[in-house]
């Protein structure tokens, strides 16, 4: 016999719209969905070493779960349209990862392929709007990524929009996390960020041996290192900053920071409002051939 509390709840649940994922649906319940009422997510990110102590898979599992997460959400907030889970896509372009195994490094044109053929073929049967997720902020991977979507814009009448890149580069993040008593900028791969974050997130598929970790610091994004590797770069664990600081409650905060910036994003998105660019210089930085 249940009690008040577990009916309560058992009927919350069934309330609760179902994630629609597009692997689940037939081409008949694809072509059922309104096209002026429907948006897509798009989770994309390559497996890439982080550290001796975190999965390959970092990037690519926080991109899928905190697009569900804010379709979770959006489905609430917004009941009026429809969500699409698209399958996850464990590519990107990871050079500076790529010494190391594990590492799976797709060159530039075919990410832009990828992103660009995806999309059109929902946007070549009247679908208009495009989320594109990924946790992966290499410069060359957003080249691809913004390449596609470039493509796909040119040739269909859609919008799309990938809100990472514009927060991380716009150093949102640093404005809005709750004050930590040390420089989180420097926090680059596998330190302290996205050792918290797997920790909230799987703290399964964390090494314990991250708690004797030391902090290395070295800027990515400086002229003389762009094109390098981690370990041309002298990097011989693949990590750049302090994994051993790394907390949980952080980890939830950020993961649940990605959430919200997703479910505004696509609500920006689907009314037509201004959405955040990347900065200049990173702009400039993704138009130039050499990685």
């Amino acid at each position: 016999m249940k009690t008040k509390t577990e009916a309560k709840k058992t009927l919350k649940k069934k309330k609760e719209k179902k994630i629609i994922q597009l692997e689940e649906l037939s081409w008949k319940k694809i072509d059922s969905l309104s096209r002026e009422k429907t948006i897509f997510f798009l989770p994309i990110s390559p497996m890439e070493e982080h550290g001796p102590h975190l999965p390959v898979g970092t990037d690519f599992l926080t991109a899928k779960d905190t697009a569900k997460e804010a379709i979770k959400i959006l489905n609430k907030k917004k009941p009026d349209l429809t969500y699409i889970l698209m399958p996850a896509i464990p590519l990107g372009y990871s050079k500076v990862g790529s010494d190391f195994p594990g590492t799976i490094s797709a060159d530039i044109k075919t990410i832009k392929n990828i992103v660009y053929s995806t999309v059109s073929s929902l946007a070549k049967h009247g679908f208009k709007y495009f989320l594109v997720c990924t946790y992966h902020m290499e410069p060359g991977h957003l080249k691809g990524i913004y390449l596609g979507m470039k493509k796909a814009s040119r040739k269909y009448d859609i919008k799309i929009y990938e809100p990472s890149g514009p927060y991380f580069y716009n150093k949102e993040v640093e404005k809005r996390e709750p004050k930590l008593g040390f420089d989180t900028q420097k926090e680059l791969h596998g330190g302290f960020r996205e050792t918290s974050l797997m920790k909230y997130q799987y703290p399964y598929l964390v090494d314990e041996n991250y708690k004797e970790l030391q902090s290395i610091y070295i800027d990515l994004y400086s002229p003389r290192v762009i094109g390098k590797t981690f370990k041309q770069l002298g990097i011989k664990d693949g990590y750049i900053g302090s994994p051993a600081r790394a907390d949980s409650d952080y980890g939830r905060w950020f993961f649940q920071e990605t959430v919200n910036l997703y479910v505004r994003s696509a609500i920006d998105l689907y009314e037509g409002k201004k959405l955040p660019e990347l900065p200049r210089p990173i702009k400039l930085l993704i138009k130039t051939p050499s990685f």
